[in-house]
């Protein structure tokens, strides 16, 4: 781990190490380097020894740059100053694609006349592609701007709704049939449905995938058709939340068919029945002579496990990871395990 941590503080230029050196934080930069002893080369000599003396400053980063304007003495020569940095950084492109995400409000509110700029690159399929971000990371943009209620809002959500539809490229595509059980119960209420729901779109929309809604019972829901946007898919399995109790076992209760994988999105709180959906899910592989890969994907992260079986694969959390992990886990049960015994240090 040490050698992999050298090799890669190699490639930091000063942007990278000064974006990443951390002095605010408990765990910094310089103490890597305490603990690994970088070689440094003639490139990047003088970089770390400004790291090391605490003297390297961070010049070319949105937030350095946001910082500096911020130190201005009147509040006009503050406003004039953000703006300059936000044409710069989006015109110059040194503007990462999370970063302009993150940062749509205040560029309509700060710098209006880099806002087509902005967009233009919103919207753009290999900006998008290389980021792969997933479509639930444009949740939060979509409910900030929403609250401005402007003529500049209403472009700027257009511009994230595009950008939703080309996000899905970064979906992977499964063999065989899936199914998506949403969990629609009162403790979903929230952020937690909100990620669910567009989550379930964005996998029905590149997989053709069955939906099942569940809460104290579960029911087949019909969200339209595959061309249906992703926000109106998102919205229509909104509409069909019931937020009652939870009761995992009514998914394999009302399955009709085989499936090849059943992907469960849901914070795993079930208090219907007194034990997991080990039986009934053991029943419906018997009954359809099937033994489809499980992903239980806690949404929240409280930890609470109702698949502890075999082909069984519990994730917590959301992330770009996850549909990396999950096409790997389907290839090798233990390829997680072969892949870091794999490296050769």
């Amino acid at each position: 781990l040490r050698k992999g941590i050298k090799l890669a503080l190699d490639k930091f230029d000063s942007y990278k190490l000064a974006k990443y050196k951390s002095e605010n934080r408990e765990i910094k930069l310089v103490d890597i380097f305490n603990l690994v002893h970088p070689k440094p080369n003639s490139n990047n000599q003088n970089l770390f020894s400004q790291l090391i003396k605490g003297t390297l400053k961070s010049t070319e980063t949105w937030e350095a740059k946001l910082s500096q304007a911020g130190q201005a003495e009147t509040q006009e020569e503050v406003d004039l100053l953000k703006k300059d940095a936000w044409v710069d950084l989006i015109e110059n492109k040194k503007l990462g694609y999370f970063a302009l995400l993150r940062n749509l409000r205040n560029i309509i509110i700060q710098a209006p006349e880099a806002l087509d700029s902005a967009l233009r690159m919103l919207v753009n399929a290999e900006h998008i592609k290389k980021s792969k971000v997933l479509p639930f990371r444009f949740i939060t943009a979509i409910d900030e701007i929403s609250k401005l209620m402007n003529p500049e809002s209403r472009l700027v959500i257009n511009a994230i709704n595009q950008a939703l539809e080309i996000s899905l490229s970064n979906v992977p595509v499964f063999n065989g049939r899936t199914l998506v059980a949403l969990d629609v119960s009162g403790s979903m209420t929230g952020k937690p449905i909100d990620i669910g729901a567009l989550f379930a779109a964005a996998l029905i929309k590149s997989n053709n995938s069955d939906l099942i809604l569940f809460s104290n019972n579960a029911q087949y829901f019909d969200y339209g058709t595959i061309s249906d946007s992703l926000s109106t898919i998102t919205n229509k399995i909104k509409s069909g939340a019931v937020y009652s109790s939870t009761n995992f076992h009514a998914i394999f209760l009302k399955v009709k068919s085989a499936y090849d994988r059943i992907i469960i999105l849901s914070d795993m709180q079930a208090w219907v029945g007194s034990n997991t959906p080990a039986q009934a899910f053991s029943n419906y592989k018997i009954k359809y002579k099937c033994n489809p890969y499980i992903y239980s994907i806690d949404l929240t992260g409280y930890g609470t496990l109702q698949f502890p079986e075999k082909n069984i694969y519990c994730i917590a959390g959301f992330s770009e990871k996850i549909f990396d992990l999950m096409v790997t886990c389907e290839q090798d049960q233990a390829v997680l395990i072969d892949r870091i015994e794999s490296i050769e240090l």
